[in-house]
């Protein structure tokens, strides 16, 4: 028996709603804008529930900032003079050979997450650990790179080379 066809309702539903078509991109790979509408949204929630401004800017500041680090490595590469449209097109077309990428760690959030919640009553520190947090979660999440890429000690073993990484 042949089965009939019957549509997608959720997806023909959901594409009603207004943000529909930003929220359906995000899974396809976090980019800047997206890192920036994410963290703003995510730091507006932790003002409501905690009331820091403080929290809230690190928050932001941070789930954005971290990914200087992508400039870090692009500059690494021989005869790179930074050219802003040049770098977005090397980093979203994985053209890199270098991947240090040292904020998006692991090996960094683990022990700052437990320093930040455990130990310390600094707002500043805690929203940026938030931030560097959130930001790599979603990173690990969206971009679906191979499972061990935000390790920093995996990166290292393959001497922050992006082909011996993408490779096992």
């Amino acid at each position: 028996k042949a089965k009939k066809h019957l549509p997608n309702l959720s997806i023909s539903l959901y594409s009603q709603l207004p943000l529909y078509k930003y929220y359906s991109n995000i899974s396809r790979r976090m980019r800047l804008r997206q890192h920036v509408i994410v963290s703003l949204t995510f730091s507006a929630f932790l003002f409501v529930i905690t009331k820091s401004w403080v929290i809230f800017t690190a928050s932001f500041i941070s789930g954005v900032l971290i990914d200087l680090d992508h400039v870090l490595d692009y500059l690494w590469e021989p005869g790179m003079c930074f050219r802003v449209k040049e770098f977005f097109d090397i980093h979203y077309n994985d053209k890199l050979t270098f991947h240090l990428v040292i904020f998006h760690s692991w090996e960094l959030l683990f022990p700052l997450n437990i320093y930040v919640f455990l130990l310390s009553g600094n707002l500043w520190i805690m929203g940026i650990t938030i931030g560097f947090t959130q930001h790599v979660i979603l990173d690990q999440i969206f971009n679906k790179p191979p499972k061990w890429n935000y390790f920093f000690f995996w990166r290292l073993k393959h001497n922050f080379c992006h082909i011996k990484m993408n490779s096992n």
